[in-house]
């Protein structure tokens, strides 16, 4: 028998499980950058396949992360045009500079997770035979989608073109997988928050409201007819998406009417 090898699975499962306890810690204490440094080293373990757990984990470590930093930018812009609509250029420079470091850091992580994604855990999902590898899948492809998407936020052309670009890409092939054969269901949270994403994306990022409204109507009407197929586990999120298809939904179709009785 080789004990060798019993012995490399003990020490995976004692580093795995390392990395989720000290993830979990430091999103407790808010520490989301001592969070990310643990789920990439989680994510470095050769041939794992992260549980829901894990996955979710490594989606709110970023997200926070990435989230203050996209805060920070929106409202240094503002303070920056602020500054421009009052004469004060020299203030407005400092603005510039200060909103490039930022610009940096967004640059910096979202390449990071990008990166994880598209080496390490999407490869790993397509050569799985787990049951849930299509919803996996689909989670990490809108996963790509929504970070590509917070780079062409803040890049100047051609950069937000290129990044705009690779967001509809990877949002494409999670929509594929997610309304395939072996896909997802349309109430199921996943494919209702890729739906949601993608909408948006067509709205802020490729300024298509028309194909942000089709897009969100359909998830949400699909939904809305299997309604009674949904669990008890689900229900909630949900439901929870949904509302935010149909608050969209409202907010868009009114500003599209009001540009067309102009």
């Amino acid at each position: 028998r080789d004990y060798s090898r019993s012995f490399d699975t003990m020490s995976e499962l004692t580093e795995r499980s390392k990395c989720v306890f000290q993830a979990k810690l430091a999103e407790q204490a808010e520490r989301y950058d001592e969070m990310i440094v643990a789920l990439k080293k989680l994510c470095g373990i050769a041939d794992i396949e992260l549980t829901v757990e894990e996955r979710n984990l490594l989606s709110v470590g970023y997200k926070n992360f990435v989230g203050s930093r996209r805060a920070s930018w929106r409202i240094l812009s503002a303070l920056e045009d602020k500054e421009k609509t009052k004469g004060r250029d020299e203030n407005a420079a400092k603005i510039t500079d200060y909103r490039s470091k930022v610009e940096e850091e967004l640059e910096k992580i979202c390449a990071e997770i990008i990166d994880t994604l598209k080496e390490s855990l999407i490869p790993r999902m397509e050569k799985s035979e787990s049951a849930d590898a299509a919803e996996t899948s689909v989670f990490y492809h809108k996963m790509s989608g929504d970070y590509y998407r917070y780079l062409s936020e803040f890049r100047a052309s051609p950069g937000r073109e290129e990044a705009g670009e690779k967001a509809c890409e990877s949002y494409e092939k999670a929509l594929e997988i997610a309304s395939g054969k072996n896909g997802l269901h349309p109430t199921h949270p996943t494919r209702l928050g890729l739906a949601l994403n993608y909408s948006v994306f067509h709205y802020e990022i490729s300024n298509d409201p028309t194909k942000a409204c089709a897009l969100a109507r359909t998830a949400f009407d699909e939904a809305i007819t299997d309604l009674d197929t949904l669990d008890d586990e689900s229900y909630k999120d949900s439901t929870l998406i949904m509302q935010l298809l149909r608050d969209n939904l409202t907010l868009w179709t009114s500003e599209l009417a009001d540009e067309e009785g102009e």
